[in-house]
């Protein structure tokens, strides 16, 4: 989709929104993450456009059975994750789900949020073709507007 396109090849955040609304009530952020320290940098503009917005901001991590991490290991990555970059979300939630796909979604209606965030890598070619792109099918199947940011 153009959508897909933009997402992958854009350097700066994108917002994408699929229903038409008068206005944009944005209270609940979800910012889902895999906890690499790559993506630190998008965490960073996630909190920044959270502060700007006047909404809450909510650490998602998916945790699936084929990456599974017990609640300790999962507890520690967090916090190992958090210690040096100097944001502070409103809440972290470890989720158990069947994909990360999934649990976003679950996670995100659990707490009515308004808007879903993630990081991308804006891979293309052989990569993009045997990594996927989480990011691309969550803009695809979100009725709510997602936010990407890209990792630098």
């Amino acid at each position: 989709s153009n959508a897909e396109k933009v997402v992958r090849n854009s350097e700066i955040p994108v917002l994408v929104i699929k229903d038409r609304k008068k206005r944009l009530d944005v209270n609940e952020f979800v910012f889902a993450t895999d906890l690499d320290p790559q993506s630190s940098n998008a965490l960073k503009e996630a909190a920044e456009f959270a502060k700007g917005t006047g909404c809450n901001l909510h650490l998602l991590y998916v945790n699936t059975p084929s990456n599974f991490l017990n609640t300790q290991k999962a507890e520690s990555k967090v916090k190992e994750y958090l210690k040096n970059i100097n944001v502070e979300p409103a809440d972290y939630t470890i989720y158990n789900d069947f994909s990360i796909e999934e649990g976003v979604f679950n996670f995100t209606k659990d707490i009515k949020g308004d808007l879903i965030g993630m990081a991308t890598h804006g891979r293309r070619g052989i990569s993009h073709f045997f990594n996927g792109s989480v990011s691309e099918d969550i803009v695809n199947h979100s009725s709510l507007p997602v936010v990407t940011f890209r990792i630098k």
